[in-house]
């Protein structure tokens, strides 16, 4: 059953960020989300509004993060020091 939920989240997540990519309207949006199944079961659309609206929030700090041309080296190493300790010690 976790596989399942796993699949779905990951389904979900590409789906939305394509769909934010392409510039679908947030009936598109939920229409594409509404296909993905767990154990052949659509998920309650509230819940799926509730998943795009969560995503939507959330969208400002990708950008941030994807389009800040001030973002230093300094910066960037730091991340990627911190980033990459917390992954290597989970594994």
């Amino acid at each position: 059953m976790v596989d399942q939920l796993n699949k779905a989240a990951i389904d979900i997540s590409k789906l939305l960020h394509k769909c934010e990519t392409d510039g679908d309207n947030f009936d598109t949006t939920l229409s594409k989300i509404s296909n993905v199944k767990v154990h052949g079961v659509v998920l309650p659309t509230l819940m799926l509004m509730e998943i795009i609206d969560s995503f939507t929030l959330k969208r400002e700090e990708r950008e941030r993060a994807r389009f800040n041309p001030e973002t230093s080296e300094q910066e960037l190493q730091a991340k990627y020091g911190a980033a990459s300790k917390r992954w290597n010690n989970g594994h």
